[in-house]
This record gives C-alpha cells, sequence and structure tokens, in this order.
C-alpha cells in the first residue's frame, strides 16, 4: 500500500515539475510530504556514498551498513518517489506540451485552481502570525512578481529549436546550471523551475530531446544508435546530474531554516505560492516565437465559452487539492 501511495504522489510531484508555473513543492505540501522528503535528501551525504563504494569489498559488515544507511536516509521513500516523478515525466511532457499549446486557458485555470487552494496547506502549519511572518511573506510575492516580469521581458529573446542540440562545452555547463538552479526551484512550493528554464531557453529543447529519446530508445536494440539520440542522452545525462548537485545543496539550506526559523520560513513559501498565482493567471495576451507561445501581457478575461469553460477546470482544480487535502487527514 505504501508503494502506490509513494508512487501516485512522486508521479503527481512529477507532472506538476513539468508544467511551467507549477511546483512540486507545492503537490508535496499538499500530499503532507514536504518535510519527510527535505529531511531525507538532508540525511543524503558522504558517508552514504563512503558506505555506498564499501559494498564494492564484498565484506558481510560492509552490505550490513550500507542497509543501515539506506534506512537512514530513507531510501524506500525516495526511491518510490523517484520512479514515480521519472514516469510522470516520460508518460506526460508531450500531453502537457499539447495542453498548454492548444488550450492555454483552461489548462492554467486549471492550475491556477490547484495553488491557490493549495495555500490552505501550508497555512495550517503556522504558529502564529507576526510582523515577522508579514514581511517574509511579502518578500516571496515580490520576488515571485519580479521574476515573472522578467519572463515576460524575455519573452521572444530565446533561440528555439526543434533539432539536434550541439553538444560543447557552453551546452554542457548551461544545462548542468539550469538543472541545479531548476532542481532547487522545484522543490520550493509555489516557485516553477520549469518557469526558469523557459527563461533560459532550454525548457523546449528538453522536452524535445526527452522526446526524441523515447521514440529512439528501440534503436539501441538494433545497434543503430543515432548521433541525435548520443546526443539527447548526454544532454539528459548532464541535466539529472545538474539537478542531482542542486538537490542535495539546496536541500541542506531549507532544512536549516526550518530547524531554526520554521515560522518565518513557512510564511515565506506561502509567499512564494501567492507570487505564483501572478504568473498563473489564465488570461493573457502571448506572443509567437518559431511553433511556441509565450505569455505576456494580463488580461481580464470577457464572458464567453472559453471563460465558462475556464472557471469549470478552475473549480476542478480547487476541489481536487481539496480532495487531497481530505485524504491526508483521514490517512495521518
Amino acid at each position: 500500500m505504501n508503494f502506490i501511495r509513494y508512487f501516485v504522489n512522486g508521479f503527481l510531484i512529477g507532472i506538476a515539475n513539468i508544467i511551467p508555473g507549477m511546483s512540486g513543492g507545492t503537490l508535496a505540501l499538499v500530499l503532507g510530504i514536504y518535510e519527510r522528503l527535505i529531511a531525507a535528501l538532508h540525511n543524503i551525504g558522504t558517508s552514504t556514498a563512503k558506505r555506498f563504494f564499501s559494498i564494492f569489498t564484498f565484506r558481510k559488515r560492509a552490505f550490513s551498513n550500507f542497509r543501515v544507511e539506506l534506512q537512514r536516509i530513507d531510501f524506500y521513500f525516495l526511491l518510490i518517489l523517484g520512479i514515480g516523478a521519472v514516469v510522470a515525466v516520460l508518460v506526460s511532457s508531450k500531453l502537457i506540451v499539447f495542453l498548454l499549446d492548444s488550450h492555454h486557458d483552461a489548462t492554467y485555470g486549471f492550475f491556477f485552481g490547484l495553488v491557490l487552494t493549495s495555500i490552505l496547506i501550508p497555512l495550517r502549519m503556522l504558529k502564529g502570525f507576526s510582523w515577522r511572518e508579514l514581511l517574509s511573506l511579502l518578500v516571496a510575492v515580490v520576488l515571485i512578481v519580479i521574476a515573472e516580469e522578467l519572463k515576460k521581458s524575455a519573452a521572444g529573446s530565446t533561440t528555439i529549436s526543434d533539432n539536434e542540440i550541439e553538444i560543447s562545452i557552453v551546452t554542457i555547463t548551461v544545462y548542468f546550471v539550469c538543472g541545479a538552479l531548476a532542481i532547487s526551484a522545484m522543490i520550493l512550493p509555489g516557485v516553477s523551475g520549469s518557469f526558469l528554464l523557459l527563461a533560459f531557453g532550454v525548457y523546449f529543447p528538453l522536452l524535445t530531446a526527452i522526446k526524441d529519446f523515447i521514440n529512439e530508445v528501440l534503436v539501441i536494440f538494433r545497434g543503430e544508435a543515432s548521433t541525435v539520440f548520443v546526443s539527447n542522452l548526454m544532454i539528459l545525462v548532464v541535466f539529472t546530474v545538474g539537478c542531482l548537485f542542486g538537490l542535495l545543496a539546496f536541500t541542506r539550506l531549507l532544512n536549516f531554516l526550518l530547524a531554526r526559523f520554521r515560522n518565518p520560513t513557512i510564511a515565506f513559501l506561502i509567499g512564494l505560492m501567492v507570487g505564483s498565482l501572478y504568473g498563473l493567471w489564465p488570461f493573457r495576451a502571448s506572443v509567437t516565437v518559431g511553433e511556441k507561445r509565450y505569455d505576456t501581457a494580463h488580461l481580464l478575461p470577457q464572458l464567453d465559452m472559453n471563460f465558462l469553460i475556464t472557471l469549470g477546470v478552475f473549480l476542478v482544480g480547487c476541489a481536487v487539492i481539496l480532495g487531497f487535502s481530505k485524504l491526508e487527514k483521514e490517512t495521518g
């Protein structure tokens, strides 16, 4: 039962992380696993690496110590969560791009409902609310709004290509750094790592690399690995290593803040969620670069069928979060 629950949680977090404007940290909060996830990631360190490499001595004590280490870092929980997230990215990458391109307002209306209702979750975690919490919340809101405005100003300035990614030292460095920054953003509720990737001009190339990797993976079994497959594989590996680096480094800082300054930190997280609503407003003017749409100015909705559909899926998004919240209370 725990396997299914962790896998579903990871799957939902994976979907959230691939959606621009949505945060896996938000879903982790809603599902009641956020602090456990941060604590487990924080526990991974040099001792984990030492005990892993010690098993290659093939000593009985080394295997025993490694099993103890796996329990200490909550490895089973992280493994199943990670598998669910990876499966979600592989399965949903094409669907997400299609929905964002073909049903923009309704899709973002759904996301807006998810995040708006999600704010109730960390609000219940606050133990009091003073000027410190208010200041922390407002700073977070301002930072997110500024980031959104910077993203809008960058619309149309990035080069997007669906062709093979050219491999170079610069490319490898860019994808490594983007992976580290994006995963650090993804674990924060309300912060979209996908928006960062979009601003850096690597979001669509990454989705294309994932799509092409899936389409060409069978080529390996025929012994005909193409240059496109090899370059995509290299980019995905570099990006993944960057994610691992950012994840292990940033979670230590976040775990420290939650331990020493829990209330202001939670208030800051709430502010990030509130601020993200600005970027998730469904009704937007846009510009098109190549075949990709970039949102620009916010618009007031018009009372038409599009508005009614968007409102409907917004309410569905609210209901989904309320359902998860109720389920979490019942399951403890």
